[in-house]
């Protein structure tokens, strides 16, 4: 559940679409070992405060570093028929998954100081907005595109 897995495919060979992998993290600000046909992450930036320059990114059109709200990616190649490649990506979403906590919280905390009817509403619309935009974009199909846009993927 924590773990989200996307596969894709490049005409590219192995060897560059690791290059521009490791391009990408250390753009990004992701620490990272590389093997042979893999890359994986050892430590993605962390970004609290909405101040902090690791936060945002000029790679996408929502401005925001996806890397930072997830605790890892991992990412393999594999040989496919002719001259394609497989690429898994795998991504750990325990930060994010953090951050929806966090954000249910808040919204429970402010529930309580509210009627029954509006406090219930205010705290299941944080909790679904924050899982969509948390898990499913921005700790997924952001680093998804991400990396699909750095390996021209169609």
């Amino acid at each position: 559940m924590m773990q989200k897995v996307y596969q894709l495919t490049s005409q590219l060979p192995a060897q560059a679409i690791m290059q521009r992998l490791e391009d990408l993290f250390a753009k990004e600000g992701v620490q990272f070992r590389r093997g042979h046909l893999s890359i994986t992450s050892t430590n993605t930036p962390i970004a609290i405060l909405g101040i902090q320059p690791t936060l945002y990114s000029r790679r996408n059109w929502v401005g925001l570093n996806p890397f930072t709200f997830v605790s890892g990616v991992d990412v393999c190649c594999k040989l496919g028929d002719g001259d394609v490649v497989k690429i898994d990506i795998h991504i750990n979403q325990l930060r994010t998954f953090i951050w929806v906590v966090f954000w249910a919280m808040c919204s429970l905390l402010a529930a309580f100081g509210m009627s029954e009817p509006e406090g219930a509403i205010l705290f299941i619309a944080v909790t679904v907005a924050a899982w969509f935009v948390l898990v499913g974009f921005l700790g997924g199909l952001l680093i998804k595109k991400e990396i699909c846009d750095c390996l021209n993927c169609p």
